[in-house]
């Protein structure tokens, strides 16, 4: 059974040279500086190029490091500082076109999620219709079969499956504009 090492045993060890012990403590805060510094910036890329940061000055500063207080609290504060730091960077360097961009990024992203909600209540009331009328409907508008393969597929004269989606299309509108009100 081994004991593991506290974070202040660890850093003593570097402090004398120990490499090795650097990379435990790499591995033991990278998830958590992460997850933290996502937490401020809202951006996966920029969240990881702070940790790097982070954990390269905690590196260069190791040797003025307290053993007799906790480490993770000073990690965590180079981390704030280094992603405070990135904050006011970006916010000097910012374009009117990269707002632009983002504005257009966020609004595609807005229709995606109304188009997406949208096609849910779309599929919601197809699953209402009837057996007949809602298999003739995902056939011709989701398989994009025509009348012709339909009928093949479905046993059905050609007719019948024009009427079948006559229907299913007059109930699917009355469905949609019932959920509306």
């Amino acid at each position: 059974m081994t004991i593991e090492k506290t974070d202040e045993e660890l850093v003593s060890e570097i402090q004398k040279g120990d490499v090795l012990a650097f990379e435990i403590l790499v591995k033991r805060y990278q998830r958590r500086l992460f997850s933290f510094v996502l937490h401020v910036l809202y951006h996966v890329h920029a969240a990881e190029e702070v940790v790097q940061d982070t954990l390269f000055a905690a590196y260069k500063t190791i040797d003025r490091v307290d053993t007799t207080k906790k480490f993770s609290s000073y990690l965590f504060a180079i981390a704030k500082n280094t992603a405070i730091s990135y904050l006011r960077r970006r916010k000097q360097t910012i374009s009117f076109a990269s707002i632009e961009e983002q504005a257009h990024e966020e609004e595609t992203l807005y229709d995606s999620l109304i188009e997406a909600e949208k096609q849910d209540h779309v599929k919601e009331a197809i699953s209402q219709l009837e057996d007949k009328y809602r298999s003739v409907i995902t056939l011709y508008y989701f398989d994009d079969l025509s009348y012709q393969e339909i009928s093949k597929k479905r046993k059905l004269p050609v007719n019948t499956v024009r009427t079948h989606l006559f229907r299913a299309k007059k109930e699917l509108k009355a469905l949609l504009q019932h959920e509306k009100h």
